[in-house]
């Protein structure tokens, strides 16, 4: 329960980094962060998934 809790909250801070070098125009930080974001945005649905669900 903890570990998805701070899965959430990192999912978050990614998505407004990425955002901030988009905004600011830093492209390859961009990249890098948007790959990272999506990395870890799947890691969290899934993770959400198996607290809710579970994983069988």
């Amino acid at each position: 329960m903890y570990m998805t809790v701070i899965l959430i909250f990192v999912s978050i801070l990614s998505v407004m980094g990425t955002l901030y070098n988009k905004r600011t125009g830093n492209k390859p930080g961009f990249l890098i962060g948007g790959l990272f974001t999506l990395a870890m945005v799947g890691v969290t649905l899934i993770a959400i998934y198996d607290e809710l669900i579970g994983i069988q």
